[in-house]
């Protein structure tokens, strides 16, 4: 019996052991860099169970404001304008990440980067130079080569902001193809990749989807179900509820993040869709400093639940905790991480009292 009762014992504490490991997951933060500020890329060992997050280092490398990575790699754009913009690709190893290489980028401030889910390519928007560049990437993570840059010209309503074509981000839809959002142009530029007759990997246009007018583009959101797209306006505080209609997309809804009556300045960051696309959040900036629930309707089309502070001020980029317990958002201005509960069931947010203390953060990632 006490043999037993040992063997029990031994294995619900090896179990516990296991369990409490198995809960803590890296957390990588992409930030702008400065001297008094921060030097990189933070990594943290983060518990998905508590929301606690311990740094473990930090990587050097200039204003990486936008990461992506693989289970063997990660690719950093670092937003710089003097010349050396340039995506940034590291190998993940059990002592942080290590330098492989960078290559230019072909406009300046780039800002946003993406792979392609067999991380055979990268994509890098620049917000100044109206430049799209895609990039071939090795196996082990290494930037090839730059293979193609597409350059565009667009403006819109907005004579300050919008008087040229303003490249701020690329999302890979459910259809495998690119969605570039082009703030200064308000438009949505849709491409495929392909191969030339030599296998140089090139873009190829597909569609182009017009938003509202002085809205300005900056991130899409995708529904698990392939038939809708959610376009956040960063101008305006809006997000545009497009719909698929045969091979193409037809505008459906506009509705604002903002609370009634609100008339302060919007900077609206990011949005994100629950995985069981019920639920679709975003972020604000300038006055608001506010994250947004919507609930999604089977029709697709957004309602307004719930607009909460995030505690802080700049909240620019947001993600969910792998399990959606939780909701980290990144305030720029505040030099710190807000974490909120997430209820799966309602969608609502509350602040958790978690905080993670990093210099200008702009991007989680998990």
């Amino acid at each position: 019996m006490i043999t037993r009762l040992l063997f029990i014992s031994i294995l619900t504490m090896t179990v516990t052991l296991l369990s409490a490991q198995g809960t803590k997951i890296p957390l990588y933060v992409g930030t702008y860099t400065s001297d008094k500020g921060s030097k990189g890329i933070y990594e943290f060992e983060f518990d998905t169970q508590t929301g606690d997050a311990k740094l473990i280092r930090e990587t050097e490398t200039p204003s990486p404001s936008f990461i992506d990575r693989s289970s063997r790699f990660l690719i950093a754009a670092n937003e710089l304008t003097d010349g050396n913009q340039s995506i940034s690709s590291f190998a993940i190893t059990d002592n942080g990440l290590k330098f492989i290489n960078k290559v230019g980028t072909g406009g300046s401030a780039p800002c946003h980067i993406v792979m392609d889910k067999e991380r055979k390519f990268a994509v890098a928007s620049n917000y100044l130079g109206g430049a799209l560049d895609l990039f071939s990437l090795a196996d082990n993570g290494e930037i090839l080569s730059k293979e193609d840059t597409k350059t565009y010209n667009g403006s819109s309503v907005d004579k300050k902001r919008q008087e040229a074509s303003h490249i701020h981000s690329t999302f890979i839809g459910p259809d495998k193809l690119l969605y570039v959002s082009d703030l200064g142009a308000d438009k949505i530029y849709v491409l495929d990749v392909v191969k030339d007759k030599d296998g140089k990997l090139q873009f190829k246009e597909v569609n182009t989807l017009t938003s509202k007018l002085g809205g300005g583009p900056r991130h899409i959101a995708f529904h698990t179900n392939g038939k809708y797209l959610y376009s956040l306006l960063e101008m305006t505080g809006d997000i545009e509820v497009f719909k698929k209609v045969g091979k193409g997309w037809k505008s459906q809804q506009v509705i604002s993040m903002r609370t009634a009556g609100f008339d302060g300045k919007s900077g609206a960051a990011d949005l994100k869709l629950s995985s069981d696309g019920k639920f679709l959040y975003s972020t604000d900036r300038v006055d608001a400093n506010t994250i947004t629930v919507f609930s999604v309707a089977k029709n697709g089309t957004l309602k307004q639940i719930q607009v909460s502070s995030v505690f802080g001020k700049g909240p620019r980029n947001f993600n969910f905790s792998p399990d959606e317990r939780f909701v980290l958002v990144a305030n720029q201005l505040t030099d710190e991480i807000v974490l909120f509960h997430r209820d799966k069931k309602s969608g609502l947010l509350s602040d958790s009292g978690k905080r993670i203390k990093a210099f200008t953060p702009v991007c989680i990632l998990f």
